[in-house]
């Protein structure tokens, strides 16, 4: 899909990173480095966890090559034993695993989510709950690579269904196959955060009047 970020009147500048420390198994998975490049692209700075391994290291390190800002927010515990290499960047040392989503959650506008394990889906899930406790609005995208999240994305339709979350907080959580479109989807859902606005309008301007969400 051809990206309709140009037209957008706000820009998203500084994005939270999930990913897993590990590469997995998927090649498909290494379409992180896309992201990376796109994010550069756009003049996207970058929060992560740190260090230069994995999904989340291969976005990092192609931010960081490419001339983007890059911050890593890494436990002190693991700074210390230098389990995942040198952070690309900035590193800034944390108490703990909830620290570090606490303070990228205060530092960034939007989170992108990668396929990952435990670690990663601990940190969606701290940031579930802090925007059901009404600590934060900000847009979750999660980046859905040969459907590795699709079971996930059923069980956040399911909390819907079932009434243990409600729907504005689901329309939190955006997804896309593809790394441009899930920007693009990012940076329209902070710019129309709350007014109702439809991204599949908005990305044909025959059906939608901007003026209207301006």
């Amino acid at each position: 899909m051809e990206g309709t970020s140009q037209t957008l009147p706000y820009t998203i500048r500084f994005v939270g990173l999930l990913g897993s420390h590990s590469l997995g198994r998927n090649p498909k998975f290494m379409a992180m480095v896309d992201l990376g490049r796109e994010s550069a692209r756009r003049r996207i700075s970058l929060a992560y966890g740190g260090g230069n391994v994995g999904l989340q290291g291969a976005v990092a390190s192609t931010v960081f090559t490419n001339g983007g800002l890059v911050r890593g927010f890494i436990p002190v515990y693991i700074a210390i034993r230098r389990v995942y290499e040198p952070t690309y960047g900035v590193e800034h040392t944390v108490s703990s695993n909830y620290y570090k989503y606490f303070e990228m959650n205060h530092a960034v506008e939007a989170f992108i989510v990668l396929p990952g394990g435990v670690d990663t889906m601990e940190g969606l899930f701290s940031l579930i709950s802090w925007a059901s406790e009404g600590l934060h609005n900000r847009p979750i995208s999660l980046l859905n690579i040969d459907g590795y999240l699709n079971n996930l994305i059923k069980f956040l339709d399911d909390t819907v269904r079932q009434n243990f979350m409600a729907l504005n907080q689901r329309k939190l959580f955006i997804s896309s196959f593809f790394v441009d479109e899930l920007l693009d989807k990012l940076e329209f859902a902070k710019a129309f955060l709350g007014r109702g606005a439809s991204y599949d309008e908005f990305a044909n301007p025959e059906r939608l009047d901007l003026e209207l969400h301006m």
